[in-house]
């Protein structure tokens, strides 16, 4: 499946050649799989839905060109918020280059004063801003995954990423060298799942959705409604247990939804046992 929405010429040349862009994934022949709908206006972008042994999975390719208008940006950030949010019954994994060179991904901060007005740094703050809002999680930090040369000098930046909205789905992602001439590193993404080949009854449980409660409503519950004081300070066991009693209780404030996961591993945000 390829998709390219921008037609546009190689600098510095009379040819009619794309000079980049667009997005392509192949999909193995055993695989059960989709074009996901919800992805189909994202410009330079696709999706697709998979069938494997943990459930439906959706995986996205992302190109975000810096020469997006704030339409097509805000478009891209209205298809990553319906795919990975608003409907419930699997995962998403987002795989590509979203052109974010100012984000700091040690800790998901734009290196920019609050009051910046310059468009490029805001429009990078609204991509962070969804990733947060919808509960996805990146794996790379301070990684390079784009070397090239420009007027002789090596330009070293991590405008690749991996994000994902259950990081129990991913083992690991490894560097490797670039696909032909490519600019950009190769990401080899180890799953623990696998193509699915079991037709039985998928059996359906409750998943929380952290995506749908904003961090400003955990932070007053947390405050109004939760006592963070311990009854006793005596035992380290005693005050852990405690403590898990009181995260639960926030957790509990999370709306929930019910979906098929089948084998699909979950990973809580904190330790589900006392």
């Amino acid at each position: 499946m390829f998709r390219k929405d921008r037609n546009f010429k190689i600098d510095n040349s009379n040819s009619d050649i794309s000079g980049g862009g667009g997005s392509i994934i192949y999909i193995n022949k055993r695989c059960e799989a989709s074009l996901a709908s919800s992805f189909l206006n994202a410009p330079d972008s696709l999706a697709v839905n998979i069938n494997t042994s943990g459930g439906l999975i959706s995986i996205c390719c992302i190109y975000r060109s810096t020469s997006l208008n704030v339409q097509q940006n805000s478009v891209l950030l209205s298809c990553i918020k319906s795919i990975s949010a608003e409907r419930n019954d699997y995962e998403t994994i987002l795989i590509g280059d979203f052109n974010l060179p100012n984000v700091s991904w040690d800790n998901g901060t734009v290196n920019s004063k609050i009051s910046c007005k310059n468009k490029f740094m805001m429009t990078q703050q609204e991509f962070m801003d969804v990733f947060n809002d919808n509960g996805l999680t990146w794996y790379f930090t301070n990684d390079t995954a784009r070397r090239r040369l420009v007027k002789d000098t090596l330009q070293e930046s991590l405008l690749d990423q991996v994000l994902y909205t259950n990081d129990a789905l991913v083992n690991g992602c490894k560097i490797v060298s670039p696909l032909g001439r490519s600019d950009h590193v190769g990401i080899i993404v180890d799953l623990v799942v696998s193509p699915s080949t079991n037709t039985s009854v998928k059996q359906k449980v409750l998943k929380p959705i952290w995506g749908k409660v904003s961090s400003e409503k955990l932070l007053n519950i947390s405050i109004n409604d939760i006592n963070w004081d311990y009854s006793s300070t005596n035992n380290v066991q005693d005050m852990w247990a405690e403590l898990h009693c009181k995260l639960e209780a926030v957790a509990a404030t999370v709306p929930s939804a019910s979906v098929y996961l089948d084998n699909r591993p979950v990973k809580l945000p904190w330790s589900s046992t006392a």
